[in-house]
């Protein structure tokens, strides 16, 4: 095996590992981050959630 063939077989295995990784982790990464950042601030006292029964979902309580 020659250099140049080596070289682009590992350009290619770099290549496909590179967007692999960006398609993984598009959507996952942040999600995750905006998740535990929102979970500590709640932990901390600094937000407050409620749940809707009808949803499911949590929702912002504002502080007065």
């Amino acid at each position: 095996m020659s250099v140049y063939t080596f070289t682009c077989i590992v350009m290619v295995c770099m290549y496909l590992a590179y967007f692999w990784g960006r398609k993984l982790s598009r959507g996952d990464i942040a999600a995750e981050v905006a998740n535990e950042t929102l979970n500590k601030l709640e932990r901390g006292g600094f937000i407050k959630y409620k749940m809707n029964k009808k949803t499911g979902e949590k929702e912002f309580v504002r502080f007065k």
